[in-house]
Protein backbone atom coordinates (compact mmCIF):
# COMPACT_ATOMS: atom_id res chain seq x y z
CA UNK A 1 0.00 0.00 0.00
CA UNK A 2 1.62 3.10 -1.13
CA UNK A 3 0.94 6.69 -0.32
CA UNK A 4 -1.40 7.67 -2.85
CA UNK A 5 -3.51 4.84 -2.29
CA UNK A 6 -4.07 6.06 1.36
CA UNK A 7 -4.58 9.47 0.05
CA UNK A 8 -7.54 8.42 -2.35
CA UNK A 9 -8.62 6.12 0.09
CA UNK A 10 -9.21 8.98 2.49
CA UNK A 11 -10.14 11.38 -0.79
CA UNK A 12 -13.17 8.42 -1.62
CA UNK A 13 -14.13 8.64 2.34
CA UNK A 14 -14.42 11.93 2.55
CA UNK A 15 -16.45 12.40 -0.64
CA UNK A 16 -19.02 9.61 0.48
CA UNK A 17 -18.71 11.54 4.00
CA UNK A 18 -19.68 14.99 2.13
CA UNK A 19 -21.74 13.08 -0.24
CA UNK A 20 -24.02 11.53 2.60
CA UNK A 21 -24.08 14.89 4.52
CA UNK A 22 -25.08 16.89 1.43
CA UNK A 23 -28.04 14.03 0.93
CA UNK A 24 -28.96 14.33 4.72
CA UNK A 25 -29.08 18.08 4.64
CA UNK A 26 -31.05 18.05 1.56
CA UNK A 27 -33.26 15.59 3.20
CA UNK A 28 -33.89 17.46 6.07
CA UNK A 29 -34.50 21.07 4.31
CA UNK A 30 -37.23 18.82 2.77
CA UNK A 31 -38.59 17.99 5.91
CA UNK A 32 -38.25 21.09 7.33
CA UNK A 33 -39.93 22.74 4.19
CA UNK A 34 -42.82 20.30 4.79
CA UNK A 35 -42.84 20.75 7.98
CA UNK A 36 -43.28 25.03 7.61
CA UNK A 37 -45.96 24.08 5.15
CA UNK A 38 -47.47 21.92 7.72
CA UNK A 39 -47.12 24.71 10.45
CA UNK A 40 -48.19 27.25 8.03
CA UNK A 41 -51.36 24.67 7.60
CA UNK A 42 -52.29 24.45 11.12
CA UNK A 43 -51.94 27.91 11.97
CA UNK A 44 -54.06 28.76 8.95
CA UNK A 45 -56.16 25.53 9.94
CA UNK A 46 -56.56 27.58 13.62
CA UNK A 47 -57.41 31.33 12.12
CA UNK A 48 -60.50 30.00 10.16
CA UNK A 49 -61.24 27.87 13.05
CA UNK A 50 -61.10 30.45 15.83
CA UNK A 51 -63.07 33.09 13.09
CA UNK A 52 -65.61 30.42 12.17
CA UNK A 53 -65.83 29.33 15.94
CA UNK A 54 -66.57 33.10 16.80
CA UNK A 55 -69.09 33.48 13.68
CA UNK A 56 -71.00 30.31 15.18
CA UNK A 57 -70.87 32.02 18.54
CA UNK A 58 -72.15 35.36 17.09
CA UNK A 59 -75.21 33.79 14.84
CA UNK A 60 -75.83 31.48 17.82
CA UNK A 61 -76.13 34.63 20.31
CA UNK A 62 -77.56 36.69 17.31
CA UNK A 63 -80.29 33.56 16.76
CA UNK A 64 -80.88 33.21 20.57
CA UNK A 65 -81.54 37.07 20.55
CA UNK A 66 -84.00 35.83 17.93
CA UNK A 67 -85.45 33.56 19.82
CA UNK A 68 -85.84 35.47 23.30
CA UNK A 69 -87.55 38.57 21.09
CA UNK A 70 -89.70 35.61 19.44
CA UNK A 71 -90.84 34.34 22.39
CA UNK A 72 -91.24 37.70 24.25
CA UNK A 73 -93.74 38.62 21.62
CA UNK A 74 -95.56 35.75 22.58
CA UNK A 75 -95.88 36.38 25.53
CA UNK A 76 -97.37 39.99 24.73
CA UNK A 77 -100.84 40.27 23.96
CA UNK A 78 -102.06 42.25 20.69
CA UNK A 79 -104.13 44.72 21.72
CA UNK A 80 -107.04 43.72 19.25
CA UNK A 81 -107.16 40.66 20.73
CA UNK A 82 -107.97 42.57 24.39
CA UNK A 83 -110.78 44.51 22.92
CA UNK A 84 -111.72 41.38 21.00
CA UNK A 85 -115.71 41.26 20.75
CA UNK A 86 -115.95 37.74 22.41
CA UNK A 87 -113.71 39.20 25.83
CA UNK A 88 -116.63 41.55 26.70
CA UNK A 89 -118.95 38.76 25.73
CA UNK A 90 -117.55 36.10 28.01
CA UNK A 91 -117.29 38.58 31.06
CA UNK A 92 -120.94 39.71 30.26
CA UNK A 93 -121.85 36.29 30.56
CA UNK A 94 -120.19 35.71 33.73
CA UNK A 95 -121.55 38.61 35.45
CA UNK A 96 -125.22 37.82 34.61
CA UNK A 97 -124.53 34.39 35.76
CA UNK A 98 -123.44 34.85 39.23
CA UNK A 99 -125.92 38.23 39.82
CA UNK A 100 -128.58 35.66 38.36
CA UNK A 101 -127.94 33.39 41.25
CA UNK A 102 -127.51 36.16 43.84
CA UNK A 103 -131.05 36.91 43.04
CA UNK A 104 -132.03 33.23 43.23
CA UNK A 105 -130.34 31.92 46.56
CA UNK A 106 -132.32 33.86 49.05
CA UNK A 107 -135.71 32.96 47.07
CA UNK A 108 -134.34 29.54 47.32
CA UNK A 109 -133.51 29.36 50.61
CA UNK A 110 -136.21 31.30 51.96
CA UNK A 111 -138.86 29.42 50.07
CA UNK A 112 -141.52 26.72 51.80
CA UNK A 113 -141.65 25.03 48.59
CA UNK A 114 -138.57 23.60 48.83
CA UNK A 115 -137.38 20.89 50.98
CA UNK A 116 -134.22 21.64 52.69
CA UNK A 117 -132.44 18.75 50.13
CA UNK A 118 -133.90 20.36 47.50
CA UNK A 119 -132.33 23.69 48.73
CA UNK A 120 -129.25 21.90 48.94
CA UNK A 121 -129.42 20.70 45.49
CA UNK A 122 -130.18 23.74 44.14
CA UNK A 123 -127.63 25.56 45.93
CA UNK A 124 -125.13 22.77 44.85
CA UNK A 125 -125.69 23.19 41.10
CA UNK A 126 -125.41 26.43 41.25
CA UNK A 127 -122.44 27.10 43.12
CA UNK A 128 -120.81 24.12 40.91
CA UNK A 129 -121.98 26.32 37.65
CA UNK A 130 -120.21 28.97 39.22
CA UNK A 131 -117.07 27.13 39.65
CA UNK A 132 -116.94 26.32 35.90
CA UNK A 133 -117.46 29.64 34.91
CA UNK A 134 -115.03 31.12 36.88
CA UNK A 135 -112.17 28.53 35.63
CA UNK A 136 -113.49 29.88 32.15
CA UNK A 137 -112.88 33.36 32.81
CA UNK A 138 -109.42 32.75 35.10
CA UNK A 139 -108.34 31.11 31.34
CA UNK A 140 -109.50 34.37 29.59
CA UNK A 141 -107.76 36.40 31.87
CA UNK A 142 -104.51 34.56 31.24
CA UNK A 143 -104.91 34.47 27.39
CA UNK A 144 -105.46 38.29 27.11
CA UNK A 145 -102.59 39.45 30.17
CA UNK A 146 -99.26 39.87 29.09
CA UNK A 147 -96.51 37.70 30.17
CA UNK A 148 -98.74 34.43 31.09
CA UNK A 149 -99.08 31.79 28.24
CA UNK A 150 -97.03 32.01 24.84
CA UNK A 151 -99.00 32.33 22.24
CA UNK A 152 -99.49 33.45 18.91
CA UNK A 153 -102.29 36.01 17.33
CA UNK A 154 -104.16 33.25 16.26
CA UNK A 155 -103.72 30.65 19.33
CA UNK A 156 -105.05 33.12 21.53
CA UNK A 157 -108.09 34.06 19.12
CA UNK A 158 -108.78 30.37 19.21
CA UNK A 159 -108.75 29.98 22.45
CA UNK A 160 -111.04 33.09 23.10
CA UNK A 161 -113.28 31.27 20.93
CA UNK A 162 -113.19 28.34 22.63
CA UNK A 163 -114.19 29.74 26.14
CA UNK A 164 -116.72 32.01 24.65
CA UNK A 165 -118.12 28.67 23.46
CA UNK A 166 -117.69 27.49 27.29
CA UNK A 167 -119.24 30.11 28.48
CA UNK A 168 -122.23 29.66 26.48
CA UNK A 169 -122.83 26.72 27.62
CA UNK A 170 -122.37 27.67 31.30
CA UNK A 171 -125.15 30.51 30.59
CA UNK A 172 -127.56 28.28 28.39
CA UNK A 173 -127.47 25.44 31.76
CA UNK A 174 -128.36 28.39 33.58
CA UNK A 175 -130.72 29.64 31.61
CA UNK A 176 -132.28 26.27 31.20
CA UNK A 177 -131.53 25.01 35.03
CA UNK A 178 -133.37 27.84 36.44
CA UNK A 179 -136.28 27.67 34.04
CA UNK A 180 -137.25 24.06 34.96
CA UNK A 181 -137.53 25.38 38.89
CA UNK A 182 -139.11 28.56 38.00
CA UNK A 183 -142.06 25.55 36.45
CA UNK A 184 -141.77 23.52 39.26
CA UNK A 185 -142.39 26.97 41.76
CA UNK A 186 -145.33 27.74 39.72
CA UNK A 187 -146.86 24.34 39.72
CA UNK A 188 -146.18 24.18 43.72
CA UNK A 189 -148.06 27.59 44.33
CA UNK A 190 -151.14 26.49 42.15
CA UNK A 191 -151.22 23.22 44.10
CA UNK A 192 -150.83 25.07 47.04
CA UNK A 193 -153.29 27.74 46.35
CA UNK A 194 -155.70 25.19 45.07
CA UNK A 195 -155.44 22.73 48.05
CA UNK A 196 -156.21 26.21 49.71
CA UNK A 197 -159.16 27.07 48.08
CA UNK A 198 -160.04 23.51 48.77
CA UNK A 199 -159.82 23.90 52.48
CA UNK A 200 -161.72 27.54 52.31
CA UNK A 201 -164.72 25.46 50.45
CA UNK A 202 -164.61 22.74 52.58
CA UNK A 203 -165.22 24.94 55.52
CA UNK A 204 -168.31 27.12 54.54
CA UNK A 205 -169.45 23.43 53.61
Amino acid sequence: MNLWSGIGLKAQTWNEWFNQNATQKKYLKQQIAALQVYINYGKEGYKIAKEGLSTIGNMSRGEFNLHEDYFTSLKNVNPRIKNYQKVDDIITLQVRILSGYQQLRPKINQSDLFTSSERAYLNGVYTRLLAHSDKTLDELLMVITDQKLEMTDEQRISRVDNLHREMQNHFGFFQSFTKENQIMVVARLKEKNEAGNSRVWQGIN
